[in-house]
């Protein structure tokens, strides 16, 4: 079943329950040896840092599941940033503290809508790696959730697919020991960005893209306390993956050619193919020409975009990126950072992967450390055929499940579906005081329009 041999080996905590629920766990070296077994010679396995023999076995096991599902990288990849980004520095409260797999309440939040799949597959990953006959320790949902990420990004980068001197990094880079929290709090999730609404749903794209930077700047900025080059170069993880369930399945859309899905036989591309889009792709220099000729994009819908022949969908909280502001007290212009992201890859790299781990320890207290060298049950971490075969059985049972709770959600938001999926009549807007220069006059004050409404 791929977790045999663990009988009569004296190990605790390997129920799977949630994680060490100890938001003050104790790190030290004095209490735990480096092979994990406690001073008088008896097997506890409460090392909350693996081996590097132990991460390797979790490397072989995402790579199996991501090889057989490749849609799994983006959405692991999501994952981590909306339990990370729950994080408010300004309380402080949530950050990169394991709620999203240990919490239900928190899936349940709108911002936190279809997890189903990367949770329930993390849960799967979390529970054989500690039943492993040749794993000692007890890692928390913290950790899984944002290695979750650093894996996919590097199997993602260059050409897809795990090569010696990336398991290498995966081994011996990541930082391990974020405590699980016991005291999650759903309401979190408003620290995460939401593709905006409210009076903004279904306006001009103008005043859209106005307060799609806005929500960037409040959130990840503000909030998270990421700076703006930081925050561009994080949302550039839409380089991977699609609007996937939010809009529908007949919606469903990819941001870049090459993240999809499929893009290779080893899955999507990571790299700065989603800023070099804006440069490339898009005529418009500035919001207004934007605003008036919406190229390359056939169809508007109340906040985002979509071209009709390649199927690509991009948030109103993408585009904004694409432009300069046109009120600097609002936001900052993030088409600066977007421009030297597009120019080159291995600058957005370098800058993304420093964001990563400033978010990967958002919230985080406890300290850190990279993975143990092996010196006792050093077997390597190939898979056995019984394994794979049980990784296989987990792993389509929790996609079918997945697929399911999906198919019920987007049932009961019928409307909210149907609504968003509305396309825009654009002939009818009309916004005052917006010139080429940006505002005049006393047409926008505060959140609210004095003149003509849309």
């Amino acid at each position: 079943s791929g977790k045999s041999g663990k009988s009569g080996s004296g190990k605790s905590g390997k129920s799977g329950s949630g994680g060490s629920g100890n938001s003050s766990v104790d790190l030290s070296d004095d209490d735990w040896l480096d092979d994990g077994w406690s001073d008088d010679g008896q097997i506890e396995c409460n090392s909350h840092i693996p081996n590097q023999n132990e991460v390797e076995i979790l490397i072989n096991a995402m790579d199996f599941f991501a090889s057989k599902h490749h849609p799994l990288v983006s959405q692991w990849t999501r994952a981590a940033f909306h339990d990370a980004g729950s994080y408010n520095k300004n309380i402080p409260e949530g950050g990169a503290n394991g709620c999203l797999m240990n919490d239900k309440s928190m899936t349940e939040e709108e911002a936190n809508s279809f997890f189903e799949a990367p949770v329930s597959t993390l849960w799967i990953l979390k529970d054989f790696w500690h039943s492993h006959p040749d794993t000692c320790m007890k890692v928390s949902s913290a950790d899984i959730l944002q290695f979750g990420i650093f894996f996919s990004v590097i199997r993602q980068s260059g050409k897809p697919g795990l090569t010696k001197s990336k398991v290498e990094r995966l081994v011996k880079d990541f930082e391990w020991g974020r405590p699980d929290e016991t005291n999650c709090n759903s309401a979190w999730a408003e620290n995460l960005p939401e593709n905006p609404t409210g009076h903004a749903y279904g306006g001009p794209i103008a005043i859209r893209c106005l307060e799609a930077g806005k929500e960037i700047k409040e959130k990840l900025m503000d909030r998270n306390g990421f700076s703006t080059e930081e925050a561009v170069a994080l949302i550039g993880a839409h380089t991977i993956g699609m609007t996937r369930h939010v809009f529908g399945d007949k919606h469903a859309g990819i941001w870049i050619g090459s993240g999809d899905d499929d893009a290779t036989p080893k899955g999507p591309v990571f790299n700065n193919d989603f800023h070099a889009y804006f440069v490339d792709e898009v005529p418009a220099k500035d919001l207004h020409t934007f605003a008036a000729n919406h190229e390359p994009f056939s169809l508007i819908y109340p906040n985002w975009f979509r071209e009709d022949n390649e199927a690509e969908n991009f948030l109103d909280t993408d585009m904004v990126l694409a432009f300069p502001s046109v009120d600097e007290s609002a936001h900052p212009s993030y088409h600066t950072f977007t421009r030297k992201f597009a120019k080159s890859n291995s600058y957005f790299m370098e800058t993304f992967f420093s964001a990563m781990d400033k978010m990967s320890k958002l919230g985080v207290r406890a300290y850190l450390h990279k993975p143990r060298e092996c010196k006792s049950r050093c077997n390597g971490g190939e898979l056995t055929l019984s394994q794979r075969q049980y990784l296989h059985k987990a792993l389509n049972e929790a996609l079918l499940e997945a697929q399911e709770a999906i198919t019920i959600l987007q049932e009961n938001r019928y409307k909210d579906i149907k609504n968003l999926t509305t396309l825009v009549d654009t002939t009818t807007w009309y916004v005052p005081g917006w010139t080429a220069d940006g505002w005049v006059g006393d047409a926008w004050e505060g959140d609210t329009w004095n003149g003509d409404s849309f």
